[in-house]
């Protein structure tokens, strides 16, 4: 699958897990490929940085935080922050994910 990924190529398992979780994006939620990467990437460049971060009050993730995620759940935040366009809320996040695990 040729993805055009953020994520640097020096950590070949955080690059096969966001490369899973972009077929998990087609998969669960009907994104196209490029759709798919592109909110990978985007997911990526803004939980990753600090300063959007702060922001938020939250931590900067980690390559140990999205592999304890899996695609799955990955997949999952990406969706709701980034093709659903909801601000960080951990709680809101969680109360999705279970309401969409329910159905």
């Amino acid at each position: 699958m040729p993805m055009q990924l953020l994520i640097s190529s020096d950590d070949e398992d955080e690059v096969w897990l966001f490369e899973r979780t972009a077929r998990q994006l087609k998969k669960e939620y009907g994104h196209t490929e490029a759709e798919a990467v592109n909110l990978v990437n985007g997911y990526y460049k803004k939980f990753t940085d600090p300063v959007f971060c702060s922001s938020y009050d939250l931590s900067v993730q980690t390559a140990e935080f999205f592999h304890r995620e899996e695609s799955l759940s990955m997949a999952d935040r990406v969706q709701f922050y980034e093709a659903m366009g909801n601000a960080p809320d951990e709680q809101a996040f969680i109360q999705w994910q279970r309401a969409r695990r329910l159905r």
